[in-house]
């Protein structure tokens, strides 16, 4: 947060999509620290360790707020207890956000759609997963319907969902071993050749972070 000038005390709540340790590690230590509570569905709740943490249950389907942010939470397919993505909105301006998921369902789309932001995951480059040195049942657990987007899948759901309204799309979540920033650009920018919506594509480096990002 210092990157961008934010502090802690700034912030209201910590929101969780799932209980994968790559997004909760360190949650129940700041939270206890700055006093904020964490939003996640039941299923997350139930594998995390947040003694001393204020805690509030969400599903899929029902919005809530935090602070003026209002928020939409969606099923996504991943090999999680209830994961869920977000869309998130304040006045005319909406924010779609899908990570760690192993498929574009017609419901992801649909809550990703017409976001001036977008943040979708790029996980891995089919060609460099098949070729490399994982386990086979690691491979295909990452290429299942309940694992991980390609830079294809990356592709699809950007075009799918992309408007007129549709400023920038962060792609996000690239596997250190199985993809490069320049792939994973390459094939979003190749698709959306073929739209009639051209967002700006950025690229968020594995262990990196970008932004802020600015709307008009």
């Amino acid at each position: 947060m210092s990157l961008f000038g934010a502090e802690p005390t700034q912030l209201e709540a910590v929101v969780l999509t799932h209980e994968h340790t790559d997004h909760t590690r360190g949650v129940r230590r700041f939270c206890e620290e700055f006093g904020m509570p964490v939003f996640a569905t039941r299923g997350t709740l139930s594998l995390i360790t947040l003694d001393g943490v204020e805690t509030r249950t969400i599903s899929a389907g029902r919005r809530f707020s935090v602070g003026f942010l209002i928020v939409d939470p969606f099923k996504v397919r991943h090999l999680a207890a209830e994961p869920v993505a977000f869309s998130i909105s304040v006045d005319s301006i909406k924010l779609g956000i899908a990570s760690d998921l192993g498929s574009v369902t017609p419901d992801v789309v649909k809550h990703m759609s017409d976001s001036s932001l977008m943040f979708i995951e790029a996980n891995y480059d089919e060609e460099m997963l098949l070729n490399g040195d994982y386990p086979d049942f690691l491979k295909r657990a990452i290429k299942s319907d309940h694992g991980h987007l390609s830079n294809n899948d990356a592709a699809l759901l950007s075009v799918e969902a992309s408007s007129e309204k549709t400023e920038r799309v962060v792609l996000v979540h690239l596997s250190r071993d199985n993809n490069t920033p320049e792939k994973a650009r390459e094939t979003v920018r190749d698709r959306a050749k073929k739209s009639a919506y051209r967002p700006t594509v950025d690229v968020v480096e594995h262990s990196a972070s970008a932004g802020p990002f600015e709307l008009r």
